[in-house]
């Protein structure tokens, strides 16, 4: 407020007209109250004018500005009359009663409505009260000035005139503002919060009017003195009854004002004119002795303090139809504080009807029509609720939405049914029913019903006092209509929801045994590949290692398998997977020497979408060589296609069709031979392997040697660290011979003739005695020959030479030889527990 530019010029205008004052009584009297506290005074009221700093303000800037001069010529006149009667000060005085009168018409030009069907006619929005209101006082403020700037020239002018003119200027203003404020109550009489602002404005103005008058009458002060006061006062009541926030408290207020005006002001002045009279011997008896003013002021003190006593109960005798409707709504909203819904519902409805037939008997009962379903709830005089089908028109139901405080008025309806031709068949629905006013009932979703008020024989429209009642009725119905609904379909939703929780029960346990199904699958095929290195694990090399492996698998980190040529490195990274937390999810297979196939990228596109491709395992089968879906790490380059517009590897690794990081989650990603993946791609696996995969890499040899070379990428070097198994050659495994041997023949035996090869003592010395150099591959390659130019079910020597396989000679002499001296020894043993 401070810092407005228009309030330093207001404050300047009153303080100038203050300190003129003080100047013309030889600085002394109330002037310097005027100079000190109009200013403080104004800046209060300009404050209260002000636009609110949160909400929503429906009072136009005009309005406001218009209040703000109102309030300070307003000032002006106050502090121009702290002074003597002069010329200037009466100039003054009249400039500021000037600004205060045709500041208040300009407000009343521009009172905001609050929207809905009805819109303020354009003539209501016109100044011309402003331009008959300023002709006025153009005279009563330029007779003044000139007799006080030229005094010679208006030599010849009646100090008379001044009063007369001040006094026409006064009334002429009053009635002119009271005309204004007729038309526009008449134009906009339906309108809510418009008509009680101009109803609080047309009393306002007469009372001010009606109390000016008198105090003229009985010779409380010159008309010249207390017109401009009255005209004044009425112009910041028009100006209170444009910019107050609230529409019904100025409704209240004018009420209030009213009672008091109507019992005090008798007492009030008789008071005054006694005390005026009394030194002239009139009060009723002639020679009546001093001490009887006194008694006379005291009884007119008296009888104001009984006024103010009985201004409530007279106050609401002014309010609309007797506040019959307004009893009824705050009845009706207490009543429906009932804990008990149905109960709460038909004692509001009986509240309702009370007033309803106090309007007149056998009208139509207050209703109230619920959405769903459609039914129309009403009370008879018993107090007891009866229920029937009823549907309200969808429009009906639209049109209140938009209306002010979601309230449709009939009233307002058949004002403007003739622009807006829909409207006419909700008027037939609403007259057929005798309503007159419908109040959507709203929840937290939306409208779920609509109260119903009948119109009877209301001799007035509903006012924004009574809408806001009617609103508090029908929030408290939403209210109970929800707490009704939500008892009544209680029961049913716990039935429903105990259906819902038995299904849903039903579909957790299937998918429960369906992810155990796909976990067991996912072990029987790990364990099927784990086969071959559990099968013979009976030396001290095969057991060190397995021991190793699965406590590696239990602590969970990247593994390394030292593999030598030959050795299956399947068979042990299924063990690492098999003791791992993940042993339930897929082993994904990829060999890093083999070259990408051709349509690689599609197979898993189809294997994504439930159709394997041909050749290929179907989708969650972990397969060597298998790619499976994988995710980009975040920072790496974008994917690149190979010279002959197939993807390359790292666009395989990094597409989430194709990914086998991806096809690993929740599992193992086996890497075979990791070495000879490509550095770009070795580098994506050590950047971008999630938390959720396991991963193990077989090369063949330790990662350092790897890394030192440039054969494995530091990345991936850093990601495996120091966790390495070195897996047993054959040569160190000769107790475990004859069971490798025996059990590779079973597996190819079934195969080729459906019963397993056996294996005879020379047979099986001969394969003991192998050194094996090319381990789990050679000693396959030789079985399945023999197996096939075997004539019977039990291999010999003869086939074996039959295929060209001799043992190789041990090396001689110094530790070799000791070496397989012991070695013989140990399979000798072997033979013989076998």
């Amino acid at each position: 407020m401070l810092r407005r530019r228009s309030f330093w010029i207001a404050a300047a205008a009153v303080a100038y007209t203050a300190f003129a004052a003080l100047r013309a009584s030889g600085g002394h009297g109330p002037a310097w109250l005027a100079l000190v506290g109009l200013p403080a005074l104004l800046a209060l009221g300009l404050r209260w004018v002000e636009r609110p700093p949160r909400g929503e303000d429906r009072i136009e800037p005009a309005a406001r500005s218009a209040a703000a001069v109102c309030l300070t010529g307003a000032a002006m006149l106050a502090a121009a009359r702290s002074g003597p009667a002069g010329l200037a000060l009466i100039a003054l005085g009249n400039l500021g009663a000037a600004a205060a009168s045709m500041a208040a018409l300009v407000g009343l030009a521009r009172i905001a409505g609050l929207g809905g069907l009805l819109e303020p006619p354009p003539n209501t929005r016109r100044l011309d009260a402003v331009a008959f209101a300023s002709l006025f006082w153009t005279v009563a403020v330029a007779l003044p000035a000139v007799s006080a700037v030229a005094p010679e020239r208006a030599a010849d002018l009646d100090p008379l005139l001044v009063h007369y003119a001040t006094s026409a200027a006064s009334l002429g203003s009053l009635t002119v503002t009271l005309v204004a404020i007729a038309r526009v109550r008449i134009a906009r009489r339906l309108e809510l919060g418009v008509a009680d602002r101009v109803e609080a404005a047309l009393l306002l103005t007469a009372t001010a009017l009606a109390v000016g008058l008198a105090a003229a009458f009985v010779g409380v002060a010159a008309p010249e003195s207390i017109l401009p006061v009255t005209s004044a006062v009425a112009a910041v009541c028009v100006a209170f009854c444009t910019v107050a926030a609230d529409a019904a408290q100025v409704s209240r207020a004018l009420r209030g004002t009213l009672a008091v005006a109507t019992l005090a002001t008798p007492p009030a002045l008789l008071a005054v004119y006694a005390v005026h009279e009394a030194p002239r011997g009139d009060l009723g008896l002639r020679g009546a002795p001093q001490s009887s003013i006194g008694v006379a002021v005291f009884g007119a003190c008296a009888l104001c303090a009984l006024a103010g006593l009985a201004a409530p109960a007279l106050a609401r005798r002014f309010a609309p139809e007797g506040a019959r409707w307004l009893g009824a709504f705050d009845a009706a909203t207490r009543a429906a504080m009932n804990p008990e819904p149905e109960a709460a519902l038909e004692a509001a409805l009986s509240a309702l009807r009370e007033a309803s037939d106090a309007g007149m008997a056998g009208q139509a009962p207050p209703a109230l029509y619920l959405l769903s379903p459609p039914e129309r709830v009403t009370v008879d005089r018993a107090g007891y609720a009866h229920t029937e089908p009823a549907e309200v028109p969808a429009r009906l139901i639209e049109l209140a939405q938009l209306e002010p405080e979601r309230v449709l008025r009939v009233e307002a309806a058949e004002a403007v049914e003739v622009r807006r031709p829909e409207v006419r068949p909700l008027l037939a629905w609403l007259a057929e029913r005798d309503v007159g006013v419908v109040a959507l009932v709203n929840d937290a979703e939306g409208p779920i019903g609509a109260l119903a008020i009948p119109r009877a024989r209301r001799a007035s429209p509903m006012t924004l006092e009574e809408v806001s009642g009617l609103r508090a009725v029908a929030d408290r119905l939403g209210a109970v209509i929800a707490v009704s609904a939500m008892l009544s379909g209680s029961r049913g939703r716990e039935v429903a929801a105990r259906r819902e929780a038995e299904e849903r029960a039903r579909e957790v346990s299937r998918l429960e045994r369906a992810v155990a199904q796909g976990a067991g699958r996912f072990r029987a095929i790990a364990a099927l590949l784990a086969r071959p290195a559990r099968a013979a694990a009976y030396s001290p090399a095969a057991r060190a290692a397995l021991e190793q492996l699965e406590r590696l698998g239990v602590a969970g980190g990247p593994v390394t398998l030292l593999t030598a040529p030959g050795i299956d490195a399947v068979a042990w990274g299924a063990v690492v997977h098999l003791t791992s937390s993940r042993a339930g999810g897929p082993l994904a297979i990829v060999d890093g020497a083999a070259p990408v196939p051709e349509g690689f990228a599609q197979a898993f596109a189809q294997a994504r979408a439930g159709a394997p491709a041909r050749g290929e395992p179907a989708r969650g089968e972990p397969a060597r060589g298998e790619p499976a879906r994988g995710e980009p790490a975040r920072g790496e380059p974008a994917a690149i296609e190979g010279a002959d517009g197939a993807p390359s590897a790292l666009a395989l690794w990094r597409d989430p069709d194709s990914s086998p990081i991806e096809a690993a989650r929740g599992g193992t990603l086996l890497v075979l031979d990791a070495q000879a993946l490509p550095a770009e791609v070795q580098s994506y696996l050590g950047a971008a392997l999630p938390g959720d995969v396991g991963l193990v890499v077989a090369v063949p040899q330790t990662i350092d040697a790897l890394a030192a070379t440039g054969q494995l990428s530091e990345r991936l070097a850093d990601r495996l660290g120091d966790r390495a198994v070195a897996l047993p050659s054959l040569s160190s495994r000769a107790e475990d011979l004859r069971a490798l041997a025996l059990d590779h023949l079973a597996r190819i035996g079934v195969r080729l003739r459906g019963r397993p090869f056996g294996l005879d003592l020379r047979a099986l010395q001969a394969v003991l005695d192998h050194p094996w150099p090319g381990n789990d591959a050679e000693m396959g390659a030789v079985l399945l020959r023999a197996a096939l130019v075997a004539k019977g079910d039990v291999i010999g020597e003869k086939d074996l030479a039959a295929i060209g396989f001799a043992p190789q000679p041990e090396p001689a002499g110094g530790a070799d030889s000791a070496r397989g001296e012991a070695r013989r020894v140990r399979r000798r043993r072997a033979d013989t527990r076998g």
